[in-house]
């Protein structure tokens, strides 16, 4: 498949004034404009990716694309407004917390999306580039590879600072930081001279941040570990090990990823858990 001439764009942001105001200054900047801008791929459903989508495909005139499973998980997510509260409770968020994240779920309200998104294939070509799944951040985001240039745009799978959160959540992959990490070893065989990623600096050693980053799930799973001597909620876990102020935004990430990294060690076998009066707690096994 050839591309058309044109521009195509990678991700577009959360739907706020000051983003579409900053997008309409770029298209006339830019020349942005139907017909030039060809198409919009989205990496992954979350409302900082896919948020501006219809506002942009009335902008440009122009077909939105991702993954067809992540697709799917798009409109479940903001069109259902799936309700979390059994799922916090159940692994130890108090109730007045619940509450005030429920609340703060207003961005998943505030998400409109395209009546149409174009599904695409993992492992196909868009032109030069190739499509590739990247499972772990999100169960089916994609990455764009370029290999004439050996470019890489990574979306949230690879950051250059921070880690990506990696979250466990009901009726999704069981396994997502063991996804993820298998994932991340099918980028160390593309040869990259520089990687794109969503947010933050450009990287130009992929190879060594996706060592890094493997390096650090395996320490914080040592940590987790030290943790549960005693039987612990995902919650009382999640609140040792992060110490500072958060959001509730945040505070929702924290407990996810926390749940990640309890459940990755639950099914090696280090780790169980107890389910009594509705709430989890996890214990570390003795070898």
């Amino acid at each position: 498949m050839t591309l058309p001439q044109g521009v195509l764009v990678v991700d577009l942001g959360m739907d706020t004034p000051e983003a579409r105001d900053v997008w309409q200054r770029a298209s006339e900047t830019l020349g942005l404009r139907p017909g030039r801008v060809w198409g919009i791929v989205i990496t992954h459903f979350h409302p900082d990716h896919i948020g501006l989508s219809s506002f942009a495909q009335a902008l440009w005139e122009c077909p939105v694309m991702m993954l067809e499973e992540e697709k799917d998980t798009a409109y479940q997510v903001f069109t259902e407004h799936l309700s979390f509260s059994s799922f916090f409770t159940q692994h130890g968020l108090p109730a007045t917390d619940v509450h005030v994240l429920e609340e703060e779920r207003t961005w998943a309200q505030a998400v409109k999306l395209p009546p149409v998104i174009q599904g695409l294939q993992a492992n196909t070509y868009l032109g030069d580039l190739q499509v590739i799944e990247q499972k772990g951040h999100t169960d089916h985001q994609l990455v764009l590879y370029w290999p004439s240039r050996e470019l890489l745009f990574t979306g949230d799978q690879v950051l250059d600072r921070i880690t990506p959160n990696i979250s466990f959540w009901p009726d999704a992959d069981p396994d997502p930081l063991a996804s993820y990490l298998t994932s991340l070893k099918t980028l160390q065989t593309l040869p990259v001279k520089l990687a794109l990623p969503a947010h933050e600096a450009l990287i130009v050693a992929l190879s060594d941040r996706i060592d890094e980053i493997v390096a650090h799930h395996h320490e914080r799973a040592q940590q987790v570990l030290t943790r549960i001597s005693q039987p612990h909620t995902a919650y009382e876990v999640a609140q040792s090990l992060f110490r500072r102020p958060l959001t509730p935004s945040q505070w929702r990430f924290a407990l996810t990823e926390t749940l990640a990294h309890l459940e990755y060690l639950r099914l090696r076998g280090q780790v169980t858990c107890i389910t009594t009066d509705a709430v989890t707690r996890y214990v570390r096994l003795t070898p």
